[in-house]
């Protein structure tokens, strides 16, 4: 696919298009070892070779990033009060025009994909996608044998939350604690993502959810090896896992 030097240049966070012609310019770019000045000029990222200043480029079509989002920022790409998940990633992805795929409330933690890709997030998004997102979740108090096996019959027949919405079934389950408030600890899978929706259901169920982390969306899982605040790019087998969907 032929795109236009200036334009794929700036999707990968190099400057502005107008910054970028300055640049074409005033550097040694080329492309399969011919100076280019124009552009207009145009390449095809996968086959073509660009080098800048005798370095070669790596050239995204599209971007898409894991970012291990930390409590205490919004799901933003602006904000006049709060930090932003945008103001942590590093250059040169901080220069790019990228925004995040569905939202993480400011104190919910974890897995969250933001890419510049506009259809993969409208797919994703969309409700009848189904598209499945799991979390580990710690709660006020504990549920007796007899509450959890209401709670995951109410879950798998689709909770009611108030007289205005029933949730899509989803499913609720146990798991091993990692004691970051509570030692309740349980797994909710659920394919919508409705405002504050795994804390409604829970509150619905007698509870409370003291600890929300997102640890999967659309198959992929969040890196255990990728620390708070911090990014990295999915692997093709990632990208690949959510354009199934």
């Amino acid at each position: 696919m032929l795109v236009r030097i200036d334009k794929i240049l700036a999707a990968n966070g190099l400057g502005s298009r107008k910054d970028i012609r300055r640049l074409l310019r005033k550097e040694d770019f080329r492309i399969n070892g011919t100076r280019v000045t124009d552009a207009g000029t145009q390449l095809d990222p996968e086959s073509d070779t660009l080098l800048y200043n005798g370095e070669k480029l790596y050239l995204r079509i599209c971007c898409y990033l894991m970012l291990n989002k930390p409590a205490g920022v919004v799901t933003s790409t602006a904000d006049p009060l709060h930090r932003t998940v945008m103001e942590l990633l590093p250059s040169p992805f901080s220069a790019m025009k990228l925004f995040p795929i569905g939202r993480l409330d400011i104190d919910t933690e974890g897995l969250l994909i933001i890419t510049d890709d506009g259809e993969l997030t409208h797919r994703l998004t969309a409700p009848k996608s189904a598209c499945i997102k799991s979390y580990y979740l710690e709660t006020a108090a504990p549920f007796t044998e007899a509450e959890f096996n209401v709670a995951q019959t109410a879950c798998s027949q689709g909770l009611a939350l108030g007289k205005s919405f029933t949730c899509l079934p989803a499913t609720f389950e146990r798991t091993e604690a990692h004691n970051i408030k509570t030692e309740w600890a349980f797994l909710m899978h659920i394919c919508e993502g409705k405002y504050h929706q795994v804390k409604k259901m829970i509150k619905a169920l007698g509870n409370e959810v003291v600890y929300l982390k997102r640890i999967s969306m659309g198959g992929v899982t969040l890196d255990r090896q990728l620390a708070a605040g911090s990014c990295r790019e999915l692997t093709p087998d990632e990208v690949a896992t959510l354009k199934k969907i």
